[in-house]
Parts: structure tokens; sequence; C-alpha cells
């Protein structure tokens, strides 16, 4: 049995919803749709612009749009991470999801995993984890396609514990929650 106690940090609550919901390869088609349909709405007010001002130069028009789509393009990956850190500091500022960065308590045992924090508990069988993922600095035990438990590695204070969370995992989780089941 292994008893993690710790605090998350606004930081890696937020990474954990910008992987979620953005950077997570799962999230790869949702990303290309997403560019799409940008450029499908950029590229048709584009042309109707050059459509209705005919005495315009083209080659001028089309560099100052493709110049204007480029960048839009390179600030995409900026726009989202900021939308994102948005609806992560407006939700954790309302009241009601304080409890999500006070002490949660985290006991992986051959049983199970129950995730407890200051207004709830969570009781989990092996079975109920759908997907691991580990990033640089946490692991997130998802149970549904966007709610995981979330486990700073910071947490592992001790080898032992590191050992143990191994033998955990390697034990209870399947190969395809190594892999995640379907991807969007």
């Amino acid at each position: 049995m292994l008893t993690l106690k710790y605090h998350l940090t606004p930081e890696e609550y937020f990474n954990y919803n910008y992987y979620t919901a953005w950077a997570s390869p799962d999230k790869k088609g949702y990303r290309v749709r997403y560019y799409l349909r940008v450029f499908v709405l950029y590229g048709a007010i584009a042309a109707l612009y050059i459509f209705v001002n005919r005495q315009h130069d083209l080659l001028v028009d089309f560099t100052v749009f493709f110049v204007i789509a480029f960048i839009y393009f390179l600030l995409v990956p900026f726009l989202v991470r900021r939308s994102i850190r948005n609806r992560v500091t407006s939700m954790l500022a309302e009241p009601e999801n304080a409890h999500i960065l006070d002490q949660a308590e985290v006991v992986l045992s051959d049983t199970g995993i129950i995730d407890k924090d200051s207004s709830s508990e969570s009781k989990y069988t092996w079975e109920a984890i759908v997907k691991k993922i580990e990033t640089p600095d946490s692991y997130y035990l998802y149970t549904n396609s966007y709610h995981a438990i979330l486990i700073p590695k910071r947490a592992l204070s001790h080898p032992q514990e590191k050992t143990e969370l191994q033998r955990l995992f390697d034990q209870y989780l399947s190969l395809s929650s190594e892999f995640g089941r379907g991807n969007d």
C-alpha cells in the first residue's frame, strides 16, 4: 500500500487541463479539425474580400492574407494555452472549487485507489483506470476521457515509493491503459 499526500499547484492543475483538452496525442484529430475550420473560414473571408475589391493587385492581397494567416497559425498554440489558463484560473477562483488545491491524499493498494480531498472521497478499482499518462512532472490516471487522478511526481519522496508505485502500475494496469482506449 502506498499513501501519498500533497497539494496540487495551480500550474500542475493547468498542465493537466492543457494536456487533456489540447496537447494529448488523442486530441490530434481535434487539433487538425480546429486548424482546418479556422483555415476554411479565413480563406472564405480572404476570397470574399479579394473578390469584392477587384481594383487591388491580387498578388499584394494574397501576400497580405498569407502573412496574416501564417502569423495567426503560429499564435494558435499560445492563444489556446492562454484560453485554457484563463478557464483554469477562473475555475480555481470559484469558492466551490477551492478543494481542488487543498491537501489531497491518494492511497494506492492491491485492491484499488482511494482519492480524497477536503470535500470528497472516491474509490476506484484498478479496472476503472482507462488510461495512464506519464508527463515529466506527473502521472494522470484517467477514469474517463477527461477526469483523472493527478499524482505529482514530487509527492514520491522516497525511492521505495517510486518502486511501489511502479509495481502497482505494472501489476494492475492493463497494456491498453498505457496507450489509451481509442482516439478523439
